[in-house]
């Protein structure tokens, strides 16, 4: 439920790219992202400094996933880990949120 809620609501921003399915259903919730003018490290740092959200950002150990989705040329990307200890305030919501203060 919340990696839909942050799906939906990273949809709803313009200049983000998601790697992942538009439906989260019978899917992990792993969810991988850029933002165009922004490199992924610097994004991450950005989420983490500045709104407290804790992302991953590069290859993730899959230069071949990454070769396949496009992010290898553009330097990797942002990727949202949503688990059972995570609230909807705290995962989809203040992420999205987030990036509209920065943009």
């Amino acid at each position: 439920m919340h990696a839909a809620r942050l799906v939906d609501g990273l949809h709803s921003i313009s200049g983000v790219r998601l790697y992942c399915c538009r439906s989260m259903a019978n899917h992990l919730p792993a969810i991988g992202m850029n933002l165009d003018g922004l490199e992924a490290a610097d994004l991450g740092t950005m989420l983490d400094v500045d709104h407290h959200i804790a992302t991953r950002t590069g290859l993730h150990c899959a230069p071949l996933a990454h070769g396949q989705l496009g992010t290898l040329d553009i330097h990797e990307s942002v990727r949202f880990s949503i688990g059972p200890f995570n609230t909807a305030g705290r995962s989809g919501n203040r992420a999205w949120e987030s990036r509209r203060q920065t943009g």
